[in-house]
């Protein structure tokens, strides 16, 4: 006769087992939808590694339903319906984390990865409260977004340090970014650009326009320059603009609509996007130099362009012009000058084959080093090392041993 303590202590080494060779749960904690191009490069990287990825986070448009599924990621969003850059995100973002952090207080989870101080605060809080290991993944400074009145801005930065020094691995799109209370903290910190997967060129592309085409995408506003790229367009019928993303300003998009010049696709799937340079002559990203955060900008259209060989047009105030300009993968003119942006589309416009260069020369950096497969060896390095959290294989093989 077997005695129940033999019994319990079976079924305890058996559930043990279990536990130790399923994969290592990743939640994701950010205020966006789960369709962010970032999140879901990140989701696959984790999940050919051999983890289980899950994501909380906010729907702010009311797209998609409390619980979903995206790419295999089970998703369930905490709040729904505050919009964008409006005034109800002051009462929207106190909601989110209060119940962001409650939800990583009770999550079964071996590593939390939040997006912004947003969702760093609480997901770092949590983590630090119940042991589980953290990493904090920050594109977007938040003391630099807006000239903070005081004493916001000092408090901003004295919760971001209090979040980056209890993280195990903080995540930033460049070395320019390591400022403020992310100064000091280099030994924790991993510089991962917002670069593209290697998209292949595809086979059933529409015919070149015989005008010279300039892509934008994104965030279309006055802050991206979109008001001065169809000011200098307006007049130059041997240029089109292909546009896809979200217009911000409503009279904007309404500019933009009127013109027969403007081809406008949407919001369209990130893998759609990230290959519109291929239909593209140059891309566009500018940045409104009046915002520090701007003038650190590190974009994700300059590696998407790199990608598909495009060159790039910017603005000649940003941290990074001294870098396009040694590259030489693209041009720089002014960000409010109109006319010397008109100047530049036309001089594109009669030498396509110095733009065409400059464009193999921002995929030859592509090719180097600003690939998504890079920064994916970044992140799992991240994650094994900093983190100390291993996928469910690695797990397997060190139990077996």
């Amino acid at each position: 006769m077997v005695s129940s303590e033999k019994v319990d202590l079976e079924a305890d080494a058996i559930e043990s087992a279990a536990v130790a060779a399923r994969p290592a749960r990743i939640l994701f904690v950010g205020s966006i939808d789960q369709d962010n191009p970032r999140t879901l490069k990140l989701f696959h990287a984790y999940r050919k590694a051999g983890y289980d990825v899950r994501f909380i986070g906010m729907d702010r448009l009311k797209r998609n339903p409390r619980k979903c599924m995206m790419d295999d990621m089970p998703c369930e969003y905490l709040t729904r319906g505050w919009g964008y850059s409006n005034w109800k995100l002051i009462f929207g973002y106190q909601i989110w984390i209060v119940k962001a952090f409650l939800y990583c207080m009770r999550a079964d989870v071996e590593l939390l990865h939040s997006f912004e101080l947003d969702s760093g605060l609480p997901a770092g809080v949590a983590g630090w409260l119940r042991g589980i290991p953290h990493i904090y993944d920050v594109q977007d400074n938040y003391d630099l977004r807006h000239d903070w009145p005081w004493p916001l801005k000092p408090l901003i930065r004295f919760v971001d340090r209090w979040v980056i020094r209890h993280a195990k691995g903080v995540i930033v799109p460049d070395q320019n970014r390591v400022v403020g209370p992310f100064a000091g903290f280099d030994e924790k910190i991993a510089i991962m650009p917002n670069c593209p997967p290697d998209v292949p060129r595809p086979a059933n592309l529409p015919p070149r326009d015989a005008r010279l085409t300039v892509l934008a995408m994104g965030h279309l506003s006055q802050g991206r320059g979109i008001d001065l790229l169809l000011d200098a367009a307006a007049s130059l019928p041997q240029v089109r603009l292909l546009m896809a993303g979200r217009f911000t300003e409503p009279e904007l998009e309404k500019k933009a609509l009127a013109m027969p010049q403007v081809d406008f696709r949407g919001w369209i799937a990130w893998e759609q996007a990230i290959g519109l340079g291929y239909q593209a002559d140059a891309v566009f990203a500018f940045y409104d130099p009046a915002s520090e955060m701007n003038l650190r900008a590190n974009a994700q259209k300059w590696f998407d362009a790199m990608m598909t060989a495009t060159p790039v047009i910017s603005n000649a105030e940003i941290a990074n012009a001294a870098w396009i300009t040694r590259e030489d993968f693209g041009y720089l003119v002014p960000f409010g000058d109109v006319g010397a942006l008109r100047k530049l589309l036309e001089q594109i416009a009669a030498d396509p084959g110095t733009a065409r260069a400059k464009g193999q020369r921002g995929r030859k950096l592509f090719e180097e080093k600003y690939n998504w497969a890079v920064m994916e060896r970044k992140l799992l390095q991240l994650a094994r090392e900093k983190a100390g959290v291993a996928p469910a294989r690695a797990q397997q093989q060190a139990g077996g041993a």
